[in-house]
């Protein structure tokens, strides 16, 4: 396997955990793989977030929630830096998720579209920044 070919297997590896951590709802799993000093873009607004800033966000989103679907609609986009330093994917999926709140289930269905920076860091790759947008389905 060439290194290119391991850089995008340890990326769709990152990209396969993330979904696996919203199926078990794991906090810890979510968050395990952004930098420290995470760039989140959204609805025309900057953070700037770290895991402990990501945490109770986490928290929160998972409390209560059951995911049905976190599926993808069609195969990640991934480019990586001629260096292997720096790499970019693309992703697009389908979110279907119940969350109990107040006694009631409601659900909430969306279309996920969006672009990550990754960085890779001794060694490991590790989320910098991200690019997000949602549809409502």
């Amino acid at each position: 396997m060439t290194d290119l070919e391991q850089d995008i297997a340890e990326l769709l590896n990152i990209h396969t955990r993330d979904r696996q951590a919203h199926f078990a709802t794991d906090v810890q799993a979510a968050i395990s793989f952004f930098d420290n000093s995470y760039v989140y873009v959204r609805d025309g607004s900057i953070q700037r977030l770290s895991p402990a800033d990501l945490e109770p966000i986490y928290t929160d989103y998972f409390r209560g929630a059951t995911f049905h679907e976190w599926d993808d609609l069609e195969p990640p986009i991934i480019h990586v830096s001629d260096d292997g330093s720096m790499a970019w994917m693309i992703r697009r999926f389908r979110i279907r998720f119940t969350k109990q709140e107040g006694g009631q289930a409601t659900e909430h269905t969306s279309i996920y579209a969006g672009m990550t920076i990754y960085e890779k860091k001794e060694g490991r790759w590790l989320r910098v920044a991200n690019t997000t947008t949602f549809a409502e389905k």
